[in-house]
C-alpha cells in the first residue's frame, strides 16, 4: 500500500515524494499499457522542466499507439450491462462512446445482447442478482467482457 511505502521511505523525504501531488501511474505487465504508463510518467518529468513548468497537461503521443486512432467494431455489438452490476452501465456508456459500432443495453435481462459487461469492482457482487445472471450468460455461450477497476477511488481493488 501507499502508506506502507510511506512508512519505507526516509522521513525527510517524505513531503517531497508522497505529498507534492505528482500523479500515480499504475504500471502494467502487459507492452501495450505500459507505453501509456511510460507517457505518464514522461509527461509528469517534463511539466517539471522549466520550459513546461506553467502547463497543466502535455500532448504527448507514442507512435503507433489506440488512442490516436478511430476505434470500430467489425460488426455491430450490443453489449449489456446488467443493472445488477454497480457501475456498469457508466462504463458501457464510456465504452459506446469511444466506439463505432456499439450500442448498450441496461435490461434487466440481457435479450438481444451480443455480449455481456462485467465491471469487476469491490462492489461487483453486493447485487446477488448479479451471480445468477453471469452463469446464465455463461450456460447461453454469451461472450462475457471483463473490466477490471484498478482505481481505488472508483471502487477497484484485487482480485
Amino acid at each position: 500500500s501507499l502508506e506502507a511505502l510511506r512508512s519505507e521511505c526516509p522521513e525527510e523525504l517524505q513531503p517531497a515524494v508522497f505529498d507534492a501531488d505528482w500523479p500515480l501511474v499504475v504500471w502494467m505487465r502487459i507492452e501495450d499499457f505500459q507505453r501509456v504508463s511510460l507517457k505518464r510518467i514522461a509527461e509528469a518529468l517534463l511539466l517539471q522542466t522549466p520550459l513546461y513548468a506553467k502547463k497543466t497537461a502535455l500532448p504527448l503521443v507514442v507512435p503507433g499507439e489506440v488512442q490516436g486512432q478511430n476505434l470500430a467494431f467489425a460488426k455491430p455489438i450490443l453489449l449489456w450491462a446488467s443493472p445488477a452490476n454497480p457501475g456498469a452501465k457508466e462504463l458501457a456508456g464510456e465504452l459506446a462512446a469511444a466506439f463505432i459500432g456499439l450500442t448498450v443495453s441496461t435490461t434487466d435481462t440481457p435479450e438481444r445482447a451480443t455480449h455481456m459487461l462485467l465491471y469487476l469492482t469491490q462492489n461487483t457482487w453486493s447485487d446477488e442478482r448479479l451471480a445468477e445472471q453471469v452463469k446464465a450468460a455463461r450456460a447461453a455461450g454469451l461472450p462475457i467482457v471483463m473490466a477490471h477497476e484498478n482505481d481505488p477511488s472508483l471502487g477497484g481493488c484485487a482480485f
